[in-house]
């Protein structure tokens, strides 16, 4: 797959709307619940340190949008904020156990390599009391830190 990253063109605020609005009905990641018009985005995008559009196959499949905090003291703190159309992002699966005693750690790795090429993480997570749980996320190759996308997967 070749992505081709660039600046924005007000050619390309359709294909953002449309993007921003799917995320929005997603639910999960946007905090937004009504849908943005173009010129709500165009507003938006206006005042923005910097707006890059990923291009694929010459089609807008996501955005990238760089907001800094402080100009006036050396852009040391910003906001991003990025979407990708649904049938392009990284799926993850996740595995909710009883408890992290119930498996092995060879055995998540052994999972995760066999779903490679179904997802690209897997996330297991079990309750370790009333309101904690543990999560632990593997990709077929290792334990990995953590994963956004198999966390937001299991809290869905």
């Amino acid at each position: 797959m070749n992505i081709a990253i660039r600046q924005f063109q007000r050619e390309d605020l359709n294909s953002i709307v449309s993007i921003w609005n799917e995320v929005i009905d997603e639910g999960n990641s946007f905090f937004w619940r009504k849908h943005f018009s173009n010129d709500e985005i165009l507003h938006i995008i206006d005042r923005q340190t910097a707006v890059y559009c990923a291009e694929y196959n010459q089609e807008v499949i996501g955005f990238y949008i760089l907001h800094d905090n402080f100009l006036e003291r050396g852009n040391h703190i910003s906001n991003a904020l990025y979407a990708i159309k649904k049938q392009y992002r990284d799926p993850a699966g996740y595995i909710l156990l009883d408890s992290f005693y119930d498996i092995e750690e060879k055995e998540m790795l052994k999972i995760a390599k066999e779903l490679k090429g179904y997802v690209n993480e897997v996330g297991y997570m079990a309750k370790i009391n009333v309101d904690t749980y543990k999560l632990r996320y593997f990709s077929s190759e290792r334990e990995v830190k953590f994963c956004g996308h198999a966390t937001r997967q299991r809290l869905k």
